[in-house]
């Protein structure tokens, strides 16, 4: 008995510390689940599109056509969730995802990709929290324990991805990449159970709906609008975003051109890049939710430099493997930061919308960012996107020292 409530009591404090409480559970299992399909897809994917006979630049432009409609998608997605609530559209951006899947498993060449990239970005769940989801968990905990519980949720996705990298590659090179894609079908599959069953709606009844009727081009005009007091972060964050898919996004891709990387070589650094990112990811988000959002902003993109300063002048795959581990801790610090800091400065009723804008104005403008870096690099070779990928960096980091604030 002594034993029972000894166990009882740290289980208690445990899930009190890392905001382990109702809806959280379930998305941190849905995580979990998810990542051992996509944690094997993630290494494999850039290599999967080259070998159908794509050039870096139309790698690049597959990447454009996701960012875009991810952006687009959204903004709408998140407006209508403010309206109908959370659940029916992280249904359907599962289904959406799953979908894009599907076509890679009949994809002989290259063009058929361009619709798994329509798909793929009408989900706004390619390597990011759609809109409804990011929404669901900042109303499913505290104001002070948002950054704590997308650590958790991000920590759980990123060390089974870390597990399930070089796996996925091992199995690519044994049976294909249709197990891999199998594998992704499934695991979405079971997110639809578990949202529709499981998960509980957020988003409070007297929210939900219009309120007062208002014309078609005033709710487009409203969707597009920044809120004045975030139009600082907006712009520091859709330079960041036009800045790292100038290189970062297809960096998988230019280590296979240029350096010869093998599947297996890009599984191990997925893995040493989840080992980071989720080893650091909950007490970094404990850090923000004490020390602030705006500083981890600072610190992440800081970080992010010296793992583009790395890139430049690395060739071989010890240097590389190496450089994952501060791109970890970048992304380990900007992610939980960027979205607590918006949920922190928008009202519930308004929460769906701001998130599906911070996607969309990010999109927007830096979609054209990964084809031009294809193009970049097939005319100068693997330093070029880096560079400006840096340079770029830096633009950033002085916007949010003048600009961004902290939520009131």
């Amino acid at each position: 008995m002594g034993v029972q409530m000894i166990y009882k009591t740290i289980s208690t404090k445990l899930q009190h510390k890392l905001a382990l409480k109702g809806n959280i559970k379930i998305l941190l299992f849905q995580s979990i689940i998810g990542s051992i399909g996509y944690g094997m897809l993630f290494p494999i994917w850039q290599p999967f599109v080259l070998s159908l006979g794509a050039s870096m630049s139309i790698l690049g432009g597959l990447r454009a056509i996701i960012t875009l409609l991810s952006s687009i998608s959204s903004l709408i997605w998140g407006k209508l969730s403010d309206i109908a609530g959370r659940k029916p559209f992280i249904v359907l951006l599962y289904a959406l995802r799953a979908t894009a899947i599907v076509i890679c498993v009949f994809a002989k060449a290259w063009p058929l990709l361009t619709l798994y990239a329509i798909f793929m970005g009408l989900s706004a769940s390619f390597q990011q929290h759609n809109p409804a989801t990011a929404s669901l968990v900042a109303e499913s905990v505290n104001r002070e324990e948002r950054g704590t519980a997308y650590s958790v949720i991000m920590a759980s996705s990123t060390i089974v991805s870390a597990v399930v990298a070089p796996i996925g590659g091992l199995l690519e090179m044994m049976f294909g990449f249709n197990l891999i894609f199998a594998g992704c079908i499934l695991v979405d599959f079971i997110g639809i159970i578990l949202t529709a069953f499981f998960i509980k709606e957020t988003l409070k009844e007297e929210h939900k709906g219009l309120k007062k009727r208002k014309s078609l081009l005033t709710e487009i005009q409203s969707m597009f609008k920044p809120e004045p007091h975030l139009r600082g972060f907006y712009l520091a964050l859709i330079v960041d975003a036009f800045a790292w898919g100038l290189g970062s996004y297809i960096l998988y891709g230019m280590l296979v051109k240029a350096y010869n990387f093998t599947k297996y070589q890009l599984g191990l650094l997925s893995t040493i890049l989840s080992l980071g990112w989720g080893i650091s990811q909950v007490p970094m988000g404990k850090l923000i939710d004490r020390y602030g959002r705006k500083l981890f902003l600072l610190i992440s993109e800081s970080t992010g430099m010296i793992a583009l300063t790395g890139w430049l002048f690395s060739k071989s795959f010890m240097s590389f493997a190496i450089l994952q581990i501060p791109y970890g801790l970048m992304i380990s610090a900007w992610v939980p930061a960027i979205a607590a800091l918006l949920a922190d400065s928008v009202p519930m009723k308004k929460r769906g919308e701001a998130m599906g804008k911070l996607q969309a104005f990010r999109g927007i403008f830096a979609f054209p960012a990964p084809y031009i870096g294809g193009l970049l690099f097939d005319a100068f070779g693997f330093r070029a996107p880096i560079l400006a990928n840096l340079m770029g960096s830096a633009v950033a980091f002085t916007l949010i020292c003048l600009l961004v604030k902290e939520a009131t």
